[in-house]
């Protein structure tokens, strides 16, 4: 129980550490999400292991390289920050990439965008999609 009770409060540690870094960058990016994901939430990180924190915000540039830049003078260690801009969110979505699921699961710091119950809605209806799609695919004829 004890190594249990260890990677518990090693999670927590770094979520809290997450919030800090979140709270260091509210005023530049306001209106924003933040989230955690990847092994943070999932429990299987290591000692190497970054915290991954997607921060949604339209106060981004376009340009991926200068959102960097935007807000690299606010930047922690151990916290690997994911910058994107809504038109991002939409594209991923669109594509069913697997992150979007990483973020419905993951840990909302702020949600001022209210991305939470979006990526859970188009998330609802993609599994409605791919369930439709199997019970098709079960029921056709093959040839």
């Amino acid at each position: 129980m004890e190594i249990i009770e260890e990677r518990r409060e090693e999670r927590i540690r770094r979520i809290n550490l997450a919030e800090r870094f979140v709270s260091s960058i509210s005023d530049r990016l306001s209106p924003f999400t933040a989230i955690v994901i990847g092994s943070t939430v999932r429990g299987d990180f290591n000692r190497w292991s970054d915290v991954d924190v997607i921060l949604v915000s339209d106060r981004f540039p376009d340009n991926p390289i200068e959102r960097f830049k935007f807000i690299e003078d606010l930047l922690i260690p151990s916290i690997e920050p994911i910058p994107l801009r809504m038109t991002d969110i939409r594209r991923l979505v669109d594509k069913r990439a697997p992150v979007v699921r990483d973020m419905v699961k993951g840990v909302f710091i702020r949600d001022e965008l209210h991305l939470r119950n979006i990526l859970k809605e188009e998330s609802a209806a993609l599994e409605n999609k791919m369930k439709e799609r199997r019970l098709i695919e079960d029921w056709s004829p093959k040839i």
